[in-house]
């Protein structure tokens, strides 16, 4: 298996794909490419952080039809409007 590591923005609205096993779908916009990309791995956290636009870094490999699998995903500035409750 291939693995590699790529650094770009999210491209389109997060989407769930299935729910048994939790799958979530988004694109990834990279300078030279877009990847259609699948997160199986923590995919409850990913939802909750990933947002249209966010700078994303991610770590996986392609399956059988070409898809991007996300083992690992980093994503950037994901707090942006903090409240602080006194």
């Amino acid at each position: 298996m291939e693995y590699i590591s790529l650094k770009g923005t999210i491209n389109s609205a997060v989407k769930v794909v299935s729910f048994t096993p939790y799958l979530v779908r988004f694109e990834l916009k990279t300078p030279e490419q877009s990847y259609n990309c699948l997160v199986a791995k923590d995919a409850f956290n990913f939802v909750y952080l990933a947002q249209e636009g966010a700078p994303i870094s991610i770590f996986g490999h392609f399956n059988k039809r070409h898809q991007l699998i996300v083992d690992k995903f980093h994503v950037k500035n994901v707090i942006q409007n903090l409240s602080v409750v006194r």
